[in-house]
């Protein structure tokens, strides 16, 4: 039993994103810095999204133009859409849009694990997602509000995808459509 416990790759996983979680959350409480600009747009459209959800109760055709019309620029709507549901959730704030954030990093992680798995072993996986989730760089994407992390986790996600469609030696397979999606998921 305690074998299998120590062994829990995925235990493990869990527990370096609790970490990771907890340290962004210390860095936001001891960091009083205003947004800058890049960052306070991407903040407005999140509130802007968030903010949308109330106006069109029954009427979806409304709701999805107006979610769509938040970003009219070449930035996708997926990100602030992700975040404004987290909003929902756990409340309107700045902190909690920052901690939006780590929607993504739990993709990153799963996928560096998955892609170091096949790569070489479970255990560089875990090593790989472990020094990708503490690298001082990331950190600091993780506790600004940007869309490159968002942007980081499908691009890394994707390549996991294309990486096992590859190694299935099948023209067609799942992951030739999960590729596919979470290609367009770059794009949004």
């Amino acid at each position: 039993m305690r074998v299998e416990f120590i062994n829990n790759y995925f235990l493990k996983l869990f527990l370096v994103f609790c970490f990771s979680v907890f340290i962004d959350y210390l860095v936001l409480n001891n960091t009083n810095s205003i947004p800058a600009w890049d960052q306070g747009y991407h903040l407005s459209n999140a509130f802007k999204m968030h903010n949308i959800y109330n106006f069109y109760g029954n009427d979806f055709q409304d709701l999805w133009n107006n979610l769509l019309k938040v970003t009219d620029s070449y930035r996708g709507p997926l990100t602030y859409f992700f975040s404004s549901l987290f909003l929902k959730i756990f409340g309107i704030s700045y902190k909690n849009a920052y901690l939006s954030n780590h929607i993504y990093s739990l993709i990153c992680i799963f996928s560096i694990y998955e892609l170091g798995k096949i790569v070489f072993n479970r255990s560089a996986g875990l090593w790989a997602a472990i020094i990708f989730t503490f690298s001082p760089l990331l950190i600091s994407h993780r506790t600004d509000y940007l869309i490159d992390l968002s942007l980081t986790s499908f691009i890394t996600l994707n390549f996991l995808f294309i990486t096992r469609w590859f190694l299935s030696k099948s023209i067609f397979s799942i992951y030739s459509i999960l590729a596919g999606i979470s290609l367009g998921f770059v794009f949004l």
